[in-house]
């Protein structure tokens, strides 16, 4: 991960290595399965999905040799794409990705993740 990022341009928020503790805070925890880096793709907060969404085709498209040499460099078995959102009260609740965004994501053999977040009424989000 250290090669990698040593000649990327990318926002990269977080390296981490495999064997190290997952929280620094707590040494003696569980500890980093896999090495990887964390990526900004969208700075759109968690209640705009739409935003994250625009943001993650015009990244994949602007990145795109950037995106194939990290897909192709030694060592990395996945890349996922994860986007963050607030969990809403409602009795379902369903997002969809644009057909774009999955043809750019599957060329690349990136998969897409949807996280959801429990956000405290008036939290800022």
């Amino acid at each position: 991960v250290d090669a990698f990022v040593a000649d990327c341009d990318w926002d990269i928020v977080k390296v981490f290595h495999r064997g190290e503790a997952v929280l620094a805070a707590r040494p003696d925890g569980r500890r980093c399965e896999k090495s990887g880096l964390n990526v900004v793709v969208s700075a759109a907060g968690l209640d705009d999905f739409t935003q994250q969404l625009k943001d993650a085709i015009g990244f994949l498209a602007d990145s795109a040799v950037e995106v194939r040499r990290l897909v192709a460099f030694p060592g990395v078995t996945g890349i996922v794409l994860d986007f963050g959102i607030a969990w809403r009260d409602v009795i379902a609740q369903s997002e969809q990705f644009p057909a774009e965004l999955v043809r750019l994501a599957g060329a690349s053999s990136i998969a897409l993740e949807l996280s959801h977040y429990s956000v405290s009424a008036g939290e800022d989000i």
